[in-house]
């Protein structure tokens, strides 16, 4: 590692080194980096999300679709990016085109991390469930693999001392060959494979211990997923353990609730927008003041260094009185109908239900779609968490008392996002676009809190670089 990596790692209390794939817009990023462990390198493909995580985390972007022209690889463009460097790079493309030659490369050259010597802490990343491809016979080593295999391939690249595997609770039933859960155990097997090295161990395949739930570690949602962990098999002395729950029934702290989360913020309408932010005089418990307190950037406690980013308060882009991505949503008159007829705690298909139920239905049935999901349009309830925030949430929350959906920024606070945080984008895209909009990059994003509870986890138990 050169100095100036390691001076800047010294004055902003980093302790861990990271690399960050399928980042997303860097909800896992934001929750190590208040954990002290600085991702050096992060893969992203979708152009927006990419500029997210760009903008949110200073990082250079390293463009692989100019290396990789038809004309062959570009050698003076990748060269201009092998400089001494203390920022993120962002690799911005296809991550089976990112070689192991060049992650090796780029640690190298910025970082001063030879990893025949030394290695990155910690190698993270969610490859997309739909990806997995199970077919045919899979050669130790071939860069070619599917997207789960590049997560392995590029920890085995850097002797990584940790993986971390994220994905959703579904995996756990997921079929390979017509048998129910064996994809999950085949993602297990892969990661404690023995016969190449380094070979890794995972700490639990216990589904009950490797499932966490975001409620319980102070984000306002009750969200699932599954996280894995292997430590690689030579250091015999390194013991992770799963974090402990620290709020809900139990414990010091009850769960953070949809009120404690968004209350704070400024009261838009529909089609409203709001810029201007308040810090509030009183908060309504601990809680709500503890979370919003880390929201606005101002909290450094705990263990959690939540300062905000200099780099966006020198350009302008945050500051105590500001908020962005903060309007509301427009609807029709039919779907505003629609919504002032769900009251707390309800959704479509409950007030469907129950107007039926009382022979009204055939009064209201014109404001309800032929088709009626159960996850489409529900309110939040102000005294308990969030339901899970998904990439469809602008169809699937309403505010728990105005009669519209969330903004995006209300998302974010249920998602734990801070208030400097930057979303790249439009509002609002066809879903099937390769481009993701502020909804969905919010959605499909990893809790920064709950990310933060594991990276604690890594801090405790690593070796540290500093």
């Amino acid at each position: 590692m050169n100095n100036s990596l390691k001076q800047r790692m010294q004055e902003e209390g980093f302790q861990l080194v990271s690399i960050d794939l399928f980042a997303g817009p860097g909800g896992l990023c934001t929750g190590f980096k208040w954990a002290g462990i600085l991702p050096l390198l992060a893969v992203e493909w979708t152009d927006t999300t990419a500029e997210t995580y760009s903008i949110s985390h200073n990082a250079e972007v390293f463009e692989l679709a100019k290396y990789t022209t038809e004309n062959g690889n570009d050698e003076a463009y990748l060269q201009s990016f092998m400089h001494e460097s203390t920022q993120t790079l962002l690799i911005h493309g296809d991550i089976n085109l990112v070689s192991s030659q060049m992650i090796k490369s780029f640690l190298l050259a910025r970082y001063g991390i030879d990893s025949e010597n030394e290695t990155v802490d910690i190698v993270s990343g969610g490859a997309p469930c739909e990806s997995f491809s199970i077919a045919g016979t899979r050669t130790v080593g071939d860069e070619r693999d599917d997207l789960f295999s590049n997560i392995i391939r590029i920890a085995r690249t850097v002797n990584t001392k940790a993986i971390l595997f994220e994905n959703v609770k579904g995996m756990f039933s997921k079929s390979k060959n017509g048998v129910k859960g064996a994809i999950f155990q085949y993602i297990c097997d892969s990661f404690e494979d023995e016969k190449v090295t380094p070979s890794y161990r995972l700490v639990s395949r216990n589904q009950d211990e490797i499932l966490l739930r975001a409620s319980d570690y102070g984000v306002p949602q009750t969200r699932e997923r599954l996280f894995l962990v292997a430590i690689r098999r030579d250091l015999k002395n390194i013991e992770f353990h799963y974090p402990e729950k620290t709020h809900g029934p139990g414990c010091d702290k009850p769960f953070v609730t949809s009120g404690d989360a968004i209350s704070d913020l400024p009261i838009v309408g529909m089609g409203e927008e709001s810029t201007n932010y308040i810090y509030p005089k009183t908060f309504q418990n601990e809680n709500q003041e503890w979370y919003v307190s880390i929201m606005r950037g101002n909290y450094d406690g705990n263990g959690i260094h939540s300062r905000s980013p200099q780099h966006l308060i020198d350009s302008g882009l945050y500051d105590e009185y500001s908020i962005s991505c903060h309007k509301g949503p427009g609807h029709i008159k039919r779907k505003q109908d629609l919504l002032a007829l769900i009251g707390e705690r309800e959704s479509m298909r409950s007030t469907f239900d129950k107007l039926t139920e009382n022979g009204e239905i055939d009064k209201y049935r014109h404001l309800f779609p032929k088709t009626i999901y159960g996850s489409r349009n529900r309110r939040l309830s102000i005294d308990e968490p969030s339901f899970t925030v998904t990439s469809h949430c602008l169809d699937e929350i309403i505010h728990p008392t105005i009669n519209r959906a969330i903004t995006p920024r209300e998302a974010a606070r249920l998602q734990s996002f801070p208030d400097w945080y930057q979303f790249a984008g439009p509002y609002v895209l066809f879903h099937g676009a390769k481009e993701q909009d502020k909804y969905e990059q919010i959605g499909d994003a990893i809790p920064p809190l709950l990310a933060y509870a594991i990276a604690r986890q890594f801090v405790d138990c690593l070796p540290k670089q500093i």
